[in-house]
C-alpha cells in the first residue's frame, strides 16, 4: 500500500474512532467506517500490473 493511502487510512480510522467516542450519530460513524474500509480496495484497484519483460527477437537463420 502506498504511503499516501496508508496515511489516509490512518486519518480516517482515527476520525472514525473519534466520531464514535464523541457520540456522533450511528449513520455518520458507519459512513466514516465504510469510507475507511474502501481505501485499501481503491489502492488495490489503482495499482498497475507489472510490465511484461521485453521479448528478444528470434535469432535469424542463415540461408541453407
Amino acid at each position: 500500500m502506498s504511503t499516501a493511502n496508508r496515511t489516509k487510512l490512518t486519518v480516517f480510522a482515527l476520525l472514525t474512532l473519534a466520531a464514535a467516542s464523541a457520540g456522533t450519530a450511528a449513520p455518520a460513524v458507519l459512513a466514516l467506517a465504510a469510507v475507511t474500509a474502501l481505501i485499501p480496495i481503491a489502492d488495490a484497484l489503482d495499482r498497475k500490473p507489472a510490465p511484461r519483460p521485453a521479448r528478444r527477437p528470434a535469432p535469424e537463420r542463415e540461408p541453407v
